[in-house]
């Protein structure tokens, strides 16, 4: 038996950044990682999509170069480069993480861990040998796998977004399960490089997470791009079609049809934690099927912890991060408090969306009186210089208090302009607050200032009529 300080299960973005911490508090880590440092987020999940979307987003700025006086010649799509540069992206930061974690005197375990006791894993190393470790404290953060096949029909010749990363080259078609922000992310890639896109989302409308007004935006958009979305459809079976071709049956609001495709991708994600031997200890799980913990990260087992997405709560990188730094903190004793206002949800679509808090009809349906302030980014000169005109900042308020309820914009480089009201919502300040702090100008943040003004009908770069 070897014993340990802190012993953390994973090396994601909760568990680096747990491992990090630690070290920063006096306390020493090790880490245990099946795989590759940096989880599904550096490896298969935002930072590689993201490296496409770029790609897709050069790809249709190129079309408008005329507009701007430059012309190009034929432009086109080398995917095997394209794969290349995704490769090279991933590896830079996960060596990054590496680096860090030395620098940080953090021990990292190659291989498999299972749960004996509360505080004891075994460790199947990736050289064979079988370490078993004790730890004051375990941290969980295993992070989550992609679900297995659920549609009736499907032999698993359906493929993960895993799988797609490794494609030799786009689909021809493919229909997405699924209508999440990451499923939207992949259609607007795939369509634009050349796949024929069908999106099958089983809600009544896409990113429900995110104003009606919103989505409606960006379903236009989606339309525009030629991505075919059917809302309110719920999968029957999956059967061999024509041509070698696939063919989903569904159930959309009521009527029967099918739809056809080359590929099939599955979105769906499960806590990674078979193996893990945790039914064996009675650590209590969620109804989202993750690990159960409290607002300090400590699941029903005193000592035992889980952060990051194998909670199932908020599968995205900067909760992974803030429950991971929770974990390490309350492990030495700082009692801190996980707080969940303003947790961000955005997809890199084009257009982009970001989004958090109440929407207008959920604000409504909590009996808030509610205000609300839009500001087109038509109006936006930063917006009319890059040629991206489409999109609107949305902010939800209550009109007897100030408060901002949230805030959902749709538009170019959405997710990178909106932090300002990210923080505004995390320190309960009023849009009265954002309109009197300077805007660089041009700048797509000017559209926040607009739009806070705009609660009071006082938009400068908009008509508001009282």
């Amino acid at each position: 038996m070897v014993e340990r300080d802190v012993i953390i299960v994973g090396g994601g973005p909760a568990g680096y950044a747990a491992a990090i911490r630690l070290a920063q508090l006096g306390r020493q880590a090790t880490l245990v990682e099946k795989d590759t440092l940096g989880g599904t987020c550096l490896n298969s999940g935002c930072v590689p999509f993201m490296v496409l979307a770029k790609a897709v987003e050069l790809l249709d700025m190129s079309k408008s170069g005329k507009d701007y006086g430059i012309t190009f010649g034929e432009t086109g799509v080398d995917f095997e480069k394209l794969s290349a540069r995704r490769k090279i992206v991933t590896k830079i930061h996960v060596q990054g993480v590496r680096s860090l974690l030395e620098a940080y005197q953090t021990e990292v375990l190659q291989g498999s861990a299972r749960f004996v006791s509360p505080s004891e894993i075994e460790v199947s190393t990736a050289d064979g040998r079988l370490e078993r470790l004790r730890g004051k404290n375990i941290i969980i953060a295993a992070g989550t796998t992609a679900a297995p096949p659920t549609v009736p029909g499907d032999d698993r010749r359906s493929i993960d977004t895993n799988a797609l990363l490794e494609l030799p080259a786009p689909p021809s078609s493919i229909v997405v399960l699924g209508g999440g922000f990451v499923s939207l992310t992949m259609a607007t890639i795939l369509t634009h490089l050349g796949s024929k896109v069908t999106v099958v989302e089983q809600s009544d409308r896409l990113l429900p997470q995110i104003d009606e007004e919103i989505t409606g935006m960006l379903a236009r958009e989606l339309k525009k791009n030629k991505i075919q979305v059917f809302t309110g459809a719920r999968p029957i079976r999956i059967a061999d079609g024509p041509e070698g071709q696939r063919e989903v049956e569904m159930e959309v609001k009521g009527q029967m049809t099918k739809t056809t495709a080359s590929v099939i991708l599955r979105t769906g994600r499960l806590p990674d934690i078979d193996g893990l031997g945790l039914a064996s200890l009675g650590v209590n799980l969620n109804e989202e099927g993750g690990i159960a913990t409290d607002p300090f990260m400590e699941t029903n087992l005193k000592s035992l912890f889980a952060a990051g997405d194998v909670t199932m709560r908020h599968m995205c990188t900067p909760v992974a991060y803030a429950e991971g730094l929770a974990a390490a903190e309350n492990i030495v004793g700082k009692k801190a408090r996980m707080i969940y206002t303003a947790v961000p949800y955005w997809s890199n679509t084009i257009p982009a969306v970001c989004g958090a808090g109440l929407t207008e009809a959920e604000a409504a349906e909590k009996g808030h009186v509610v205000r609300v302030g839009r500001f087109p980014l038509a109006a936006n000169a930063m917006a009319t210089i890059l040629g991206r005109r489409t999109g609107m900042v949305k902010i939800v308020t209550d009109a007897r208090y100030g408060q901002i309820l949230g805030v959902h914009v749709v538009g170019h480089n959405a997710q990178e302009f909106v932090h300002e009201a990210l923080l505004a919502m995390r320190s309960e300040l009023t849009p009265k607050e954002i309109a009197g702090a300077f805007h660089v100008h041009p700048s797509l943040c000017e559209s926040l200032w607009d739009a806070s003004r705009a609660v009071d009908n006082e938009s400068i770069n908009s008509f508001n009529p009282t």
